[in-house]
């Protein structure tokens, strides 16, 4: 042993003599440092990368005979090392180094030749953001892309949006590509039980992305036909580099809390709540025998338990904060190792990564792990081979967040959550009843938060398997240059299964248990030719081919009632679940596309594309649809006229072109029938067997078709130290897809039918600007700003709606034709009447209204009584749900090692309608939570300018109103007070005083960085080396609405700040 020691340290030392220690200095032609820049030994896979000083050390083996330097937007360059111990380099720019590559449909384009609207996000500006879905890292990171988070559960789907809604009543999201396949986005894991979905895209890891390209004009999507009119968004997943392998270990951990506690919103404890409501009861009663609240009488609405009656004493000496009881501390932790091997003929990337998020809300949690595996080679000349493989399992732990929901059908039992503990949890519920057999106070009441999670009493739990996968061969037709033939596989198969089961203590029809299954397969093929060359001044780009889609999903639902063990012996012979349902559905698509591009001296561009679709969601002789697209670009700046020194770079572009959306039910064209053996009609112990009509078919039911045009300047400024592009773009929908209503008398099921109904258009401008602020010696500032505005208007109806000037009718929403998509329909708060208390709103002209569908106000004050809430509801038609103006701006500063980056989003222009506010300030008769603003700010004859009305019970006040009575002093002659008892029981309709500005200015992310440098980390065996701390949704200001949260409202769990470190090594 001692000699086998000796010999290998004495080959080691031989082996250590042998190489040599090379040191230098990388900079810019200016004599600036240049941080990052790869030092390659030629033909070997040794290397480094320059510190933040351009300084680089490297041990040089002794078959090294040359430097290869290379850096993004400067030439690479080749430096014999001979006998040189030190070898310093001025790198100088490239021009075509500097030109990007952005992928686009079926092909990649450098930055320089695209012109249609495409954006493209940095993979580093998602990771950062440490969120369980990349798609939250969007927000406010592209001009035209708007995301909104609808909730802070780990993995909830958010909302995306590109250059606004282009739809009125269907599927509006982008279509989203994976490494050329088209995957699946809908939020269909587990979206039951008022517990929130998982967004599919959560299964993705967000590390594993290389680059995200954002499609929007039709010049860019209209290559997509049918499946572009909402925008593409492109993802690409990372591949091997060449030269040295590489392993990168990143780990992060931080912890989470919502954004606003409940002392921020303040609800009424114990005794403010008793106090609010008795004060409540005497306003109407006028005694105090009377006025005392016995809580009895709201407890026996849910049940008639004994052990669960309340003396009012006993309800007084509870105080439960129901906040502190569903919520905890949040954290998480996110590891991922991956690898990078280049070798002769190819290259490989893998991956592992694992995450937890432990959530905010108790029991409540996600975990994933994800493998990717990432190939290209050449097996022989001219023919390219790559592989692309992910594998990901999530498993998700669900609590309830919305108000009802309880499993089984049962509304009686376990509906809790976050939605309760904002509006029926109240303050004197107990929490512990040492007499049931549980433990708990009425578990069966549903308003019991910490009975209902429970897990020894409710399981709710999806898991997911997702696979997603392709093969791709290319070849270089030899015979003649410049054209291949390229052939894709691809699938993206994932499968959730959700069970939920709850104990008999908390349903009271028993226990009750299901197991739902879904399976979706999609299964895509792409086989395309590319012939690309130049010739001499002249440039061509063709492409065309076929794609082929098959998607298949299949659902079955096992349900089981009155079970005797728990969730773990689902199964068991006493405790077998039952098939209750299930479906089987099929969707075909096949399509032809094409494109040609033109460019003459590299500075006039023209682009022509079109596709053919057809679907099986339409009947066969409406199956079929094109989709042409036609653009140009002209790069002034290159023309020998133009001598402007502050704008270097001027390219014009415009586009026009065609997009469809078929997103709707499939089998709309035809009609279906369901069988039934239990319809009820008539007295209601008579039950029926028999067949309903579920859809009336519309054989002649086509696409949507989006005609868009987009004009836009692309610009760069002081020899790219500002570069930016402005964009004016109008999208035109056509034969919007429509599900209009039928007369209840029609007896179909859902009282609506589908058709190709109406028009709109939608249109706004973008800006984007990213300059270098600061680059001297070793310090940088740079800055990237967007921001888009966005319009929208109903240009078509149906003739019936069109007729009556009403508009098409969604709960407080209206869409009307000339008015925007949407607008909020309410009246409209005119304060609290000083004299009797009461709210009061803004009459309309009712005549008129009947007439003519226009909502005029005459200017006479009302009582807010519930006939007039809903009799004088306004259109107010510049206040909908959708923002007019949004957009990002993020600032990075470097210093030597260190890093700071601050990004900030902002959204502008749209309303929020307070449902939680709404119903908490209203005492009704006493079975909801109460905001403790509501202390000395209620009418009293001392108090007339009060915020809210008297209080009073049931809604129940001495004043009443006829709005049929003459007066002549009214602007309609009629209408006025009473002396009878008025109906103000507002709690469910609503009225512009719940709504709300939703303009905020949000700290999305804070991020400091440091990373060693390179002679440090070498003598540690490293690559390199980087720690971090990092924060996100620190901060947020929204002048207009002090609520939960100004993008998700208080009826979920809002986004959650989070503080976070992280580690990333590179080995």
């Amino acid at each position: 042993m001692r000699h086998f020691l000796f010999l290998f340290l004495l080959l080691l030392s031989a082996h250590t003599y042998a190489q040599r220690t090379l040191t230098g200095q990388v900079t810019d032609t200016d004599g600036e440092p240049l941080i990052g820049v790869n030092i390659l030994v030629k033909d070997t896979e040794v290397g480094t990368i320059t510190d933040f000083d351009g300084q680089y050390s490297l041990r040089v083996p002794e078959n090294g005979k040359v430097l290869v330097f290379s850096y993004i937007g400067y030439a690479s360059e080749e430096v014999l090392i001979g006998t040189q111990t030190r070898i310093d380099l001025k790198m100088s720019t490239d021009a075509e180094a500097l030109d990007e590559v952005v992928v686009i449909g079926y092909g990649t384009k450098k930055k320089r030749d695209v012109i249609g609207s495409v954006a493209t996000v940095k993979s580093e500006d998602i990771t950062k953001l440490k969120t369980t879905s990349f798609v939250d890292g969007l927000q406010g990171q592209a001009s035209g892309v708007q995301v909104v988070s609808n909730s802070g559960v780990p993995g909830a789907p958010s909302t995306v949006k590109i250059r606004g809604i282009s739809s009125i009543s269907i599927d509006t999201d982008p279509l989203w590509i994976v490494d050329g396949m088209p995957i699946y986005t809908g939020s269909s894991l587990g979206a039951s039980n008022g517990a929130t979905a998982q967004d599919p895209m959560s299964m993705i890891n967000p590390n594993d992305i290389e680059s995200i390209q954002v499609l929007k004009d039709a010049a860019a999507t209209a290559i997509y036909g049918s499946r572009g009119s909402n925008g593409v968004i492109i993802i690409t997943t990372k591949s091997g580099k060449k030269g040295q392998g590489s392993i990168t270990v990143d780990y992060s951990a931080g912890l989470t809390e919502p954004s606003r506690t409940a002392d921020d919103i303040g609800f009424a404890n114990t005794e403010e709540w008793f106090n609010l409501v008795e004060t409540a009861r005497f306003n109407s009663f006028g005694g105090e025998e009377e006025a005392l609240f016995d809580p009895n009488s709201i407890l026996n609405l849910f049940q008639d338990d004994p052990i669960a009656r309340l003396s009012r004493e006993e309800a007084l000496a509870v105080n439960t904060n129901w906040f502190d009881q569903i919520l905890d501390q949040g954290n998480y932790q996110d590891i991922n190792v991956s690898g990078t091997k280049g070798f002769e003929g190819g290259n490989m990337y893998v991956s592992f990564g694992y995450r937890n998020d432990n959530s905010v809300l108790r029991n409540n949690g996600l975990e994933r792990y994800s493998v990717r595996s990432n190939l290209q080679f050449n097996p022989f000349e001219n023919l390219s081979v790559e592989t692309r493989l992910n594998f990901s399992y999530t498993n998700n732990d669900r609590v309830k967040q919305q108000v009802g929901g309880a499993l089984g059908n049962n509304s009686g039992g376990n509906s809790a959550g976050w939605g309760n503990a904002n509006r029926n949890a109240l303050p004197w519920y107990p929490i512990f009843n040492s007499d049931h057999p549980t433990g708990y106070w009425n578990p069966m009441s549903g308003n019991n938060l910490v009975a209902a999670i429970d897990r020894d009493m409710l399981v709710d739990e999806v898991t997911s398997y997702r696979g997603m996968g392709g093969l791709a061969l290319e070849y270089q037709i030899p015979a003649i240059r410049g054209l291949s033939l390229r052939a894709e596989g691809s699938f993206d198969l994932l499968q959730s299964n959700t069970l939920n089961w709850v104990t008999a203590s908390l349903r009271e029809f028993g226990s009750f248990a299901s197991d739902e299954s879904r399976v979706r397969q999609s299964i895509n093929y792409n086989v395309y030719a590319k012939y690309n060359r130049d010739f001499g001044n002249h440039g061509i780009s063709l492409t065309a081919g076929t794609e082929s889609q098959s998607i298949n999903q299949q659902l079955r639902l096992m349900e089981g009632q009155n079970l005797t063990g728990t969730y773990k012996e689902i199964g068991n012979p006493q405790d077998l679940l039952t098939l209750s349902g299930g479906l089987s559905y099929e969707e075909y698509l096949r399509a032809f596309f094409g494109r040609a591009d033109y460019k003459f001296l590299n500075r006039y561009f023209l682009g022509l594309s079109f596709r053919q679709d057809g679907s099986s969601k339409f009947n066969e002789d409406y199956r079929w649809g094109t989709f042409p697209a036609v653009s140009a670009g002209w790069v002034i700046s290159d023309e020998p006229f133009w001598n402007n020194r502050t704008f270097s770079t001027v390219k014009l572009r415009g586009s026009f072109g065609q997009t469809g959306n078929k997103n709707i039910p499939s089998n709309r064209f035809v009609t279906t029938y369901t069988n039934r053996t239990d319809w009820r009609y008539g007295p209601a112990d008579v039950i029926l067997e028999g067949t309903r009509i579920t859809n009336i078919g519309v054989p002649s039911l086509t696409w949507e078709t989006t005609s868009s045009y987009d004009a836009g300047v692309d610009f760069g400024l002081w020899d790219g130290r500002v570069a930016g592009s402005v964009a004016y773009y109008q999208q035109n929908v056509s034969d919007l897809l429509l599900a209009s209503p039928l007369a209840t008398s029609a007896g179909l099921q859902g009282n609506n039918i589908w058709g190709n109904i109406g028009d709109m258009s939608n249109w706004g401008v973008e800006l984007e600007l990213n300059s270098t602020n600061i680059r001297r010696n070793d310090f940088t500032w740079t800055t990237d700003f967007n921001i888009t505005t966005n319009r929208n208007r109903v240009d078509r109806l149906t003739p019936d709606l069109d007729r009556s000037g009403r508009g098409l009718l969604s709960g407080n929403r209206v869409s009307q034709t000339g008015g925007r998509l949407w607008a909020y329909y309410m009246a409209e708060d005119a304060g609290v009447d000083p004299e009797r208390g009461v709210n009061m709103i803004w009459e309309i002209d009712i005549d008129h209204f009947e007439a003519t569908g226009e909502t005029i106000k005459t200017g006479r004050k009302i009582p807010a009584t519930l006939n007039n809430l809903q009799n004088h509801r306004i259109i107010h038609k510049d206040k909908t749900a959708v923002p007019t103006v949004f957009g990002g701006l993020s600032n990075t500063f470097k210093y030597k090692g260190f890093d700071l980056s601050v990004f900030m989003s902002f959204s502008a222009g749209d309303y929020l309608y307070d449902y939680e506010e709404q119903r908490t300030t209203d005492v009704q008769y006493g079975q909801v939570v109460l905001r403790s603003d509501m202390i000395g700010n209620t009418w009293t004859p001392d108090n007339p300018d009060a915020k809210y009305p008297e209080l009073r019970w049931q809604g129940a006040y001495p004043y009443g109103w006829d709005p049929d009575v003459e007066n002549p002093d009214s602007p309609t002659g009629k209408g006025d007070w009473t002396e009878a008892t008025g109906n103000y029981k507002t709690e469910t309709v609503n009225w512009t005083k719940y709504l709300y500005r939703a303009d905020f200015l949000r700290l999305r992310n804070l991020q400091l960085g440091y990373t060693f440098p390179n002679e440090m980390v070498q003598r540690w065996r490293l690559q390199s080396l980087r720690v971090y701390l990092t924060g996100t949704n620190l901060w947020a200001w929204a002048p207009h609405y002090d609520g939960w949260d100004p993008e998700s409202g208080g009826g979920v769990l809002p986004p959650l700040r989070m503080y976070a470190g992280g580690i990333t090594v590179k080995f």
